[in-house]
């Protein structure tokens, strides 16, 4: 992306000359804020993504974008790139990340696909961006940064965030709990920005095979909150059918229109 120099200085990086990496993305983090996900988790991620399960919650993502008019976007949570690489035809796109691992992925992807992302590893809790950079920044999954948000969006910009809805992958939790509990949604929605619009996307999915089914299992926090003798509930499965649920809300920033 032609503007990732100049969006990424700010006051809050110390003068000095970022050399990309040889997947095209700058490491602005050092290691300060810890490493994000690691190595496993993120191709994981990589291996279901890419097999378009989650697909039309990324087409969704992109009308509105369209509907927007976003030329320049802040993905705030990239990952491993799989929806900001989406994002990025007719568009620039800036993902960042705290991942290494996910942030050299995507990097790659966008490399090989020749797509319009560029690609930075740091907090998005202190985002080395320039202030009112950003038409659109999207936020999906990842925490809300809404100080940084509000900082790095332009007069009347938009925030896109999305959440796991009630019903997300009930199929999985059913296979997995006795009593599988609905999400309860977001907890850290905005409080200082105009909620203008929220919708879901709703649909069944059954993935096939036991190797994705681990890659969905090993994406989602119920991989790390699972006991042993649970976990062993996914091992005879060959095919799995659950339902993505996902809240998108909208936000806009106070100012121009």
């Amino acid at each position: 992306m032609d503007e990732q120099g100049k969006l990424c200085r700010c006051n809050r990086v110390p003068p000095h000359c970022f050399d990309p990496s040889r997947s095209g993305y700058l490491n602005l983090e050092g290691g300060r804020h810890g490493e994000g996900d690691g190595k496993a988790a993120v191709r994981a991620r990589r291996a279901f993504l890419d097999a378009g399960y989650y697909q039309p919650l990324s087409d969704d993502l992109n009308g509105l974008l369209g509907d927007l008019g976003a030329s320049l976007v802040l993905d705030a949570g990239c990952g491993e790139g799989y929806y900001t690489n989406r994002m990025a035809s007719g568009r620039d796109v800036l993902g960042i990340d705290l991942s290494k691992e996910g942030v050299d992925l995507a990097a790659k992807k966008a490399k090989a696909e020749g797509t319009r992302a560029s690609f930075c590893v740091a907090s998005l809790f202190s985002l080395p961006i320039k202030d009112q950079s950003f038409d659109v920044v999207t936020n999906l999954f990842a925490p809300c940064a809404e100080e940084e948000f509000l900082r790095v969006l332009k007069d009347g910009g938009y925030l896109i965030l999305v959440g796991a809805g009630a019903e997300h992958l009930m199929g999985l939790k059913r296979v997995l709990y006795d009593m599988p509990r609905k999400n309860l949604g977001r907890e850290d929605l905005p409080r200082s920005m105009e909620l203008v619009a929220t919708h879901r996307v709703r649909y069944p999915f059954t993935v096939k095979g036991r190797e994705e089914i681990e890659a969905l299992f090993s994406m989602t926090p119920y991989y790390w909150r699972t006991s042993k003798a649970d976990r062993a509930k996914l091992e005879p499965l060959e095919e799995l059918t659950a339902e993505a649920d996902f809240d998108v809300f909208m936000y806009r920033k106070g100012g121009a229109t």
